[in-house]
């Protein structure tokens, strides 16, 4: 865990007294819809991710895809503090919890899927995968055994379950990267119809890779606005009333070892960054992006 990280546990009692007095004095909204972002959740976490299932759902209203749609597009009022769970890259262990965790607390999250890494076969392509495209530049032996990829199969069986499908790219493919309309278009529309068809499903949800600013841009805004009614950053901050549905704001909710696996955040630096006590680091950003939604 970083100093920073650190620090912000320490005056996390501070911050809530602040926030409190804040909504007394109706300078700081009491409604909030937040989003978090998980990746792998390996086996030696299953345990602190269901604990901390448990806990978000005591303190917060854990809302459905469906759910955050309507309230995304004002057709349910925001009110309370509300919380969509969704996971990024498409690997096996997110199935895996979903199955175990997820389903018997009644909570639907939404995977987001990389196309051409659904369609991998075996172990090792799906590592070798992970190497060049998800980790760009690693080593095979850089990348934990237990990685593999969801198939056909998996996310079949997930929206059989109850949960969302959204698109993560053809490539996961830094889309800032992308200086042709043609390589948007692949990257962006082509093979998420190609998958959508597979599913026999709508995607409408998606979520740009690596998440800051820098790694996406006003033409690929352009070009996924044109498939996907909603569009997920790596920004934190509160959604609801006067964000996009093409600006969405989510909070990583892991960080990772040396190793390149995950841990989750423990309960109080996540109820750290929920709380927005970080937001104001990504003030410039979110005003890039809410520019270019315009």
């Amino acid at each position: 865990m970083s100093m920073h990280h650190k620090i912000l546990m320490f005056f996390y009692p501070i911050f809530i007294i602040i926030r409190k007095f804040g909504i007394m004095l109706q300078i700081i909204t009491p409604n909030r819809l937040r989003v978090l972002i998980y990746h792998d959740i390996p086996a030696v976490e299953e345990v602190n991710f269901e604990a901390q299932m448990r806990w978000l759902t005591k303190h917060w209203n854990i809302v459905s895809p469906s759910e955050f749609e309507a309230i995304m597009l004002g057709k349910t009022p925001l009110i309370g503090d509300n919380l969509l769970i969704t996971f990024d890259d498409g690997l096996i262990s997110n199935r895996v919890v979903a199955e175990k965790i997820l389903n018997p607390l009644g909570i639907k999250a939404i995977f987001f899927v990389i196309s051409d890494f659904v369609k991998i076969e075996t172990p090792l392509a799906s590592r070798q995968f992970i190497a060049k495209y998800i980790i760009p530049n690693s080593k095979l032996s850089d990348i934990p055994e237990a990685w593999r990829n969801m198939q056909l199969s998996d996310l079949s069986a997930l929206i059989e379950q109850g949960h969302t499908i959204g698109y993560h790219t053809k490539l996961h493919s830094r889309l800032s990267d992308c200086t042709t309309g043609s390589e948007l278009e692949d990257e962006l529309i082509s093979s998420s119809k190609c998958i959508s068809t597979q599913l026999g499903i709508d995607i409408n949800h998606f979520a740009y890779t690596f998440g800051d600013i820098e790694s996406f841009s006003e033409a690929a805004l352009a070009v996924a606005k044109s498939n996907f009614q909603f569009i997920y950053s790596g920004l934190r901050g509160n959604n609801g009333l006067g964000i996009s549905p093409l600006a969405i704001r989510r909070d990583g909710a892991a960080y990772q070892l040396n190793n390149n696996e995950y841990r989750i955040f423990n309960n109080k630096l996540l109820a750290s960054f929920l709380g927005g006590f970080v937001d104001f680091r990504y003030k410039k950003s979110k005003s890039t992006l809410d520019q270019w939604c315009q």
